[in-house]
């Protein structure tokens, strides 16, 4: 897995960071097809990048499976977090929450953030 670049240390903002301003977000990761990461920023991506990777992967097998053609959404939850993984052009896009979060408010911000991306 290759970071190709890290928005905690980039000057400029980005679309996707607008996630970051929605409450008990900790933080997300962009990664392309091919695993790289693009685009990080917040606490616990480094863990969340690895899920990244791996649920691109499984989402396919698990779509081809089920006979679905495009996975829309993944949720993985835990007692004290929350990850949203959503596919997005050919890579995926992860957010990780606290577990306080209202999963349903981050998910139409994201999928807002990555219409408009």
């Amino acid at each position: 897995m290759n970071v190709v670049s890290n928005s905690t240390y980039s000057m400029g903002n980005t679309i996707y960071q607008q996630v970051m301003q929605a409450p008990n977000v900790l933080g997300y990761v962009l990664c392309s097809e091919s695993g790289d990461i693009i685009e990080q920023e917040g606490s616990e991506v480094s863990v969340l990048a690895t899920v990244l990777v791996y649920f691109q992967q499984v989402a396919g097998l698990i779509g081809d499976s089920f006979g679905l053609e495009d996975l829309q959404e993944a949720q993985i939850q835990s007692k004290s977090l929350t990850v949203l993984c959503v596919p997005h052009k050919g890579g995926s896009f992860g957010v990780i929450l606290s577990s306080r979060t209202k999963i349903n408010e981050v998910t139409t911000l994201v999928r807002q953030v990555l219409a408009a991306a």
